[in-house]
């Protein structure tokens, strides 16, 4: 978005840091950084993952604006997202490819298979896809938003590259994910566990390093959030069989 701005003010160095702004992000929950959580030998047991829910709150929208670091003395420009993977507007990455429904399903079944909670962990289109399963696993997204600065140290955008260039952040990205999960008995159709998570972490971004890591922090905020349910459902399973 800025980088016509950038063009215009005549700064060879802005070129360095929107180089990465065509980048697509996926979500890759498979590349998480955090070890997933392993409990032990599996309860002879199954269950199937069922597409996760969208849950979260369709009337929030879009605030703030990067344009703001255009006006002296704005420290910067800002933008907060509810919905990350809709338009392009980022501090360094030029869009997040990101389905909830199929990621964060799919990234259950590999947190699931990875715990050895269960002997059997499937990935289920619907309920009636689900086999013989004992158990159905559900989850909600609750929240996904995403915010970035990008600094101007109040000089704007045509002048602040100069910081930029000499070591100076040219931006944060903060990401929020929240998430519900539900365990079902398939037997009786009810909710016999649940474990609610809403974690928050941010990346700082130089024009040498992390261009294009602005949503990087999604798969690990989910990988923790696998890690504690499971953690916790881990005590608690033995009690709902």
């Amino acid at each position: 978005m800025l980088r016509n701005i950038t063009r215009l003010a005549g700064v060879a160095l802005c070129g360095l840091l929107f180089a990465g702004c065509t980048n697509v992000a996926p979500f890759g929950y498979s590349e998480a950084q955090e070890p997933q959580a392993s409990f032990g030998m599996p309860e002879a047991k199954s269950i199937a993952v069922l597409p996760f829910l969208d849950g979260r709150t369709m009337e929030k929208s879009e605030s703030g604006s990067f344009y703001w670091g255009l006006l002296p003395l704005m420290p910067y420009g800002y933008l907060k997202k509810p919905f990350p993977e809709r338009g392009e507007d980022f501090v360094s990455l030029g869009r997040f490819h990101f389905d909830p429904v199929e990621d964060l399903a799919a990234a259950s079944v590999l947190g699931l298979k990875a715990s050895k909670l269960f002997e059997q962990v499937s990935l289920a289109r619907s309920m009636t896809q689900a086999g013989d399963a004992e158990y159905l696993w559900r989850g909600t997204l609750t929240d996904s938003t995403y915010s970035g600065a990008l600094l101007t140290y109040g000089i704007t955008y045509f002048a602040a590259p100069v910081l930029w260039a000499v070591g100076a952040p040219e931006g944060v990205s903060r990401n929020t994910l929240g998430v519900r999960f539900e365990l079902i008995s398939r037997a009786t159709g009810k909710v016999v566990w649940s474990y609610d998570y809403l974690g928050t972490d941010s990346v700082v971004h130089w024009i040498y390093a992390r261009v294009g890591k602005d949503t990087s922090l999604y798969p690990e905020l989910m990988r923790r959030a696998m890690n504690q349910a499971l953690a916790d459902l881990s005590r608690k399973l033995p009690e709902l069989r």
